[in-house]
């Protein structure tokens, strides 16, 4: 009998290991380094036209292809341990009862995935400091990007994103942050439940091979793929959809449409759980190998 109390329990005991944990720590830094790589530019010609920039620059964070297997790599490192074994697992799962400790690993992953996609969104602001101020539109400096994403060049500034014109005329700040932190968070869900599921049902590194072969198509399509296959591609390679841009809001019918992107990342993680849970209970538990 499932037991809410103890699948938290589980799914705590988790988090609260990132303390000590240090490829966690590690992993922060990486990301910190990534957005200040990739953001600070804006906070730059910001400084140059004397004009402080608004903070919603988070859905346009993979509008650079390179971002896709960056986040990959980045999301694969946080769940490459996955079932999340230690020596006292053997321990916990035989007091808590195993499927109530494997739920709590999928909950872990859904909690996780959730600050995962607040720090990412949190140091894109970050990363604007000190020319960033609050307001509700876009500002001045992203319209002006995106009607002219040229100018910073003119003071010597190279951009790294495409602020892409037809999210800043087709949406509200709150309605693409809305959306962007949305797909991020189910993306990563998916991405942490598919290295969960592959290493329960197959084992060894699994889930780490699956998570690699669609970053690599997340890469792939945009260019040699793309070419060769056309956008339909986009409908095969999930990671992609964690950016608008790949998705058919009104405009190219020939890739996804968000209401297919959520349909199958939902219907993902469902499967996914529910194929886990009936594996790892019928399976003996291997503490062997896995981190201490």
């Amino acid at each position: 009998m499932n037991n809410l109390s103890t699948i938290w329990l589980c799914a705590r005991f988790n988090l609260y290991k990132w303390l000590v944990n240090p490829r966690i720590y590690a992993l922060a830094a990486v990301i910190a380094a990534f957005s200040l790589w990739m953001f600070a530019w804006v906070s730059e010609y910001a400084a140059a036209v004397k004009v402080p920039v608004s903070p919603w620059i988070f859905p346009f964070t993979f509008t650079s292809p390179i971002m896709f297997p960056i986040y990959g790599c980045l999301t694969i490192l946080l769940y490459c341990d996955a079932p999340f074994i230690d020596r006292h697992t053997p321990f916990l799962a035989i007091r808590t009862n195993r499927r109530n400790w494997i739920l709590g690993q999928i909950l872990y992953i859904v909690i996780s995935a959730f600050i995962y996609t607040v720090y990412f969104a949190g140091m894109s602001i970050i990363a604007l400091i000190p020319n960033v101020r609050w307001m509700s539109d876009w500002g001045a400096v992203l319209k002006t990007l995106a009607y002219d994403p040229v100018g910073p060049q003119k003071y010597g500034i190279t951009h790294l994103l495409n602020i892409a014109d037809p999210v800043i005329s087709s949406f509200t700040t709150v309605s693409a942050m809305g959306i962007s932190l949305a797909l991020f968070w189910l993306v990563t869900m998916f991405v942490g439940l598919l290295i969960l599921c592959f290493n329960v049902v197959i084992g060894g590194q699994a889930g780490v091979v699956a998570a690699g072969g669609l970053t690599f198509l997340s890469y792939f399509s945009i260019f040699v793929g793309r070419l060769a296959h056309g956008d339909v591609i986009y409908y095969f390679s999930p990671i992609n959809w964690i950016s608008m841009f790949y998705l058919n809001w009104g405009g190219d019918p020939m890739i996804p449409s968000p209401w297919y992107a959520v349909s199958v990342l939902i219907g993902g993680i469902l499967i996914l759980s529910v194929i886990t849970v009936y594996v790892s209970c019928k399976q003996d538990l291997d503490a062997h190998e896995r981190r201490v």
